[in-house]
C-alpha cells in the first residue's frame, strides 16, 4: 500500500506541475465471477495527461488482467486519432482503483477512451453516466458481456444514465439453476433473455446504445467530435504511367531467366518449367492490354518460381550435392551481406524511413529463411527458402536504393530509436489483448498469429539495431491485432472494407498536405485495390496505409519530408532488374487482377513505381 501510495503522490506531483489538463475520473462498471453467479462492482479510473514523448502508464489495485494494460494502449491510440492530437507530445497515466479481487480490461476500453479524450481535451465528464463496451481502433464500440449486473451495480450506485454497445439492448444470459432431491445436488443452467433497456427504466436509468465513441463522448461531455474525411488522389495518372518502364523491364528479365533455365533443366522439372510458361504469357497478356500492375505481379512471382527450378535442376545435376547447396547458401549469403551494405549506405544518405524500415524488414525476413534453410533436412525444402531468401534480399536491395530517391533531413537515430521502442511496446500489449479477446470471444485467430509473427520480426529488428524496420514492423503488428479486435461480432464486412479505404484516403492525403510522401501506404492502398485476396486482407492493407501514412507525416514534422534529387529514371529502373528495358512506354491505366498475393508481390513492387512516378512528378 505505501508503494502504491508514493506512486499516486508521485502522479499527483506531476500533473500539478506539467500537465496539459485536469485529471479526469470515470467510473468502470466490472462484473467477477462468484458460486451465485455474476457480481457486480464499480471501478475508478482516473486519467492524466502531461506534456511528454508518447509514452502510457498504468497503475492498477488490485492486480489487473493483462487485457487492461494493452486496453488502456488501445483506448490511447484512438483518443489521438479522432482528437488529432500528436501522440509525442503527452504522457498518459492510467490508476485504476476496484474493490473486485480481479478486473479484466476488455470492456472498460470504450469508458477509457472517452476519459483520454476528456483529459486532452479539457472537457469535464458528467456525472452519473455510466458506460460498459470494449474500444475498437476504427472508434467503434464491440460487444461485452455481464450487461445486467453492470447495470445493476450503476443503478445502486446513484448512475442516471448507462450506456451500452449497439445491438445489447437484449442480452441473452445462461443462468445456472439449482435443483436440491434429497441430498443430491443438481446444477443446471438455462437461457434467460433481458431487456436491459426495460430493466433500466425499472430502476430509474436511461439505458442507451451507443455504436460509435464519438456518440459516447458527446453523451458525456456535452462536446462534438466531427468525423472527417480528406478526399483526393491516392494513385495519380502519373503513379500509373509510372509502371509501364519497370512492368517492361520485369518481363525483359523474366524471359531471359526462363531461356537461361529451359537450357538446363533437369527432365524431371521440365513440366514445372512449362508450367511456367502460362504465367509468362498471362503477365505478356496484361501489358499489351495495359494492365501493367497485373503483369508486374504475375511476373515477379513467376521469376521466384523459376530460380527454384533453375536450382533444384543445377542440385541434381550436380556430382557434389552437398558442395552445390554449399555453395548456393554462400551465394545467398552474400547477397544479404551486399544488401546490408546497400541499406547501410541508404542510411548514409537521409533515405525515407518507410523505404529503409521495408528494407530492413524485408532483409531480417531474409535472414531468417536463410538460417531455416541451414537447418532443414530436405534438400528440396532447403532450396526453396533459399529462392525466397534470395528474392527478399533483392527485394530489400530495391527499397535502399529507391529509398534515397525521395530523401531529406536527417532523423536523429535517437529518434527512431525511441519510437521503434515504444511503437514495439505499445504493439505488445495490442497482441497480447487481442489474443486474449479471441481465446475468449473467438474470431480471427490467424490475424492473431500473423501479428505474433510480425511483433517477433520487430524484437529481433530491435536487437539488430534495425530501427526503422522495428518501427514497421510493429505498426503492421498492431494493424492484424487491431484488424481481429475489430472483427469479433461485425455483421457488414462491405462498410467496414468502405470506412477503412476512406480512412486510408484521409490519411494519405493529410501527410501529402503536411509535406511527406507515404510512398509505402500508397502501396499499401494500391494493394488492398487491386490484390488483396479477401476483405479481410483489405482491411488489413487499407488499416496499415493509414498508419503509414500517419506515421510518415509524423516524420515530416521531424525535416524528413520528401525532397527529389536528381536522379536518372531509367538508372534506377536497371538497378532493380538485371537486363536491359527495351519495351517502348505506353501511357494507359491498369486494371484489376485476380486475386494472387504471394508474400513479394506487393509492396515493394509498388514502392518502387510510387518512387519512379515521385520522379517523373518533380521533374517533369
Amino acid at each position: 500500500m505505501e508503494k502504491k501510495s508514493l506512486i499516486l503522490i508521485l502522479l499527483l506531483l506531476l500533473s500539478a506541475s506539467c500537465a496539459s489538463a485536469a485529471p479526469v475520473s470515470i467510473s468502470l462498471p466490472a462484473v467477477y465471477s462468484t458460486s451465485e453467479g455474476e457480481v457486480g462492482v464499480l471501478t475508478n479510473l482516473t486519467v492524466w495527461a502531461t506534456n511528454g514523448t508518447g509514452h502510457v502508464f498504468v497503475d492498477t489495485e488490485p492486480y489487473t488482467q493483462v487485457d487492461m494494460q494493452g486496453s488502456a494502449r488501445l483506448s490511447s491510440m484512438t483518443a489521438y486519432d479522432i482528437t488529432g492530437i500528436n501522440p509525442e507530445t503527452h504522457d498518459l497515466f492510467y490508476v485504476v482503483r476496484t474493490e473486485s479481487p480481479v478486473i479484466g480490461g476488455p470492456s472498460a476500453g470504450a469508458a477509457m477512451t472517452v476519459a483520454t479524450v476528456a483529459t486532452l481535451m479539457n472537457w469535464t465528464v458528467k456525472p452519473g453516466i455510466v458506460m460498459t463496451g470494449m474500444i475498437n481502433p476504427d472508434g467503434s464500440i464491440g460487444a461485452v458481456g455481464g450487461i445486467p449486473a453492470k447495470l445493476n451495480v450503476s443503478a445502486k450506485n446513484g448512475a442516471h444514465t448507462f450506456l451500452i454497445p449497439s445491438g445489447q439492448g437484449n442480452i441473452t444470459e445462461r443462468v445456472r439453476v439449482v435443483k436440491r432431491n434429497g441430498p443430491f445436488i443438481r446444477i443446471t443452467e438455462k437461457p434467460v433473455t433481458v431487456n436491459v433497456i426495460e430493466l433500466g427504466k425499472e430502476q430509474g436509468v436511461q439505458v442507451m446504445e451507443i455504436g460509435d465513441i464519438r456518440d459516447a463522448i458527446y453523451v458525456c461531455t456535452g462536446h462534438k467530435i466531427p468525423r472527417t474525411f480528406l478526399t483526393g488522389e491516392v494513385q495519380t495518372r502519373a503513379y500509373i504511367d509510372a509502371m509501364q518502364p519497370l512492368a517492361a523491364a520485369l518481363l525483359d528479365e523474366l524471359s531471359e531467366r526462363y531461356n537461361e533455365t529451359d537450357a538446363i533443366v533437369n527432365p524431371r522439372l521440365r513440366n514445372a518449367l512449362i508450367d511456367q510458361i502460362r504465367t509468362i504469357e498471362d503477365a505478356q497478356h496484361d501489358y499489351d492490354a495495359e494492365n501493367y500492375y497485373a503483369s508486374m505481379s504475375r511476373s515477379f512471382n513467376t521469376m521466384i518460381n523459376i530460380r527454384r527450378i533453375r536450382w533444384y535442376s543445377e542440385y541434381l545435376d550436380s556430382s557434389d550435392k552437398n558442395e552445390y547447396l554449399s555453395d548456393l547458401i554462400s551465394d545467398v549469403e552474400d547477397k544479404i551481406n551486399d544488401t546490408e551494405h546497400d541499406v547501410e549506405t541508404a542510411k548514409s544518405k537521409n533515405g525515407v524511413p518507410e523505404g529503409i524500415g521495408a528494407a530492413e524488414s524485408r532483409l531480417t525476413i531474409a535472414r531468417e529463411k536463410l538460417d531455416e534453410a541451414r537447418r532443414v533436412e530436405k534438400p528440396g525444402d532447403a532450396i526453396d527458402l533459399l529462392a525466397f531468401a534470395m528474392e527478399r534480399a533483392r527485394s530489400a536491395q530495391w527499397w535502399a536504393t529507391l529509398s534515397c530517391i525521395g530523401s531529406g533531413t536527417a532523423i536523429p537515430d535517437d529518434v527512431l530509436h525511441d519510437r521503434a521502442g515504444r511503437y514495439y511496446s505499445q504493439s505488445a500489449s495490442i497482441v497480447a489483448y487481442a489474443d486474449a479477446l479471441i481465446s475468449e470471444a473467438g474470431g480471427s485467430a490467424s490475424l492473431v498469429k500473423s501479428a505474433a509473427d510480425d511483433l517477433s520480426r520487430a524484437r529481433t529488428e530491435l536487437q539488430t539495431g534495425y530501427h526503422a524496420g522495428a518501427i514497421y514492423d510493429s505498426l503492421h503488428a498492431m494493424v492484424q491485432a487491431g484488424t481481429a479486435i475489430e472483427l469479433i461480432g461485425i455483421a457488414d464486412m462491405d462498410e467496414k472494407v468502405n470506412k477503412s479505404e476512406r480512412d486510408a484516403m484521409s490519411a494519405i492525403v493529410s501527410a501529402r498536405e503536411s509535406g511527406a510522401e507515404p510512398i509505402l501506404a500508397v502501396s499499401a492502398y494500391e494493394h488492398a485495390k487491386t490484390l488483396a485476396p479477401s476483405q479481410i486482407d483489405q482491411i488489413v492493407d487499407y488499416g496499415y496505409a493509414t498508419m503509414v501514412a500517419r506515421t510518415a507525416q509524423s516524420f515530416a514534422g521531424h525535416g524528413n519530408r520528401t525532397a527529389m534529387q536528381e536522379t536518372n529514371i531509367s538508372e534506377s529502373i536497371q538497378r532493380i532488374v538485371q537486363v536491359p528495358v527495351k519495351r517502348k512506354t505506353v501511357n494507359k491505366q491498369p486494371v484489376e487482377q485476380s486475386p494472387e498475393t504471394p508474400d513479394l508481390n506487393g509492396y515493394e513492387l509498388l514502392a518502387v513505381v510510387a518512387m519512379i512516378y515521385l520522379i517523373r512528378k518533380r521533374y517533369a
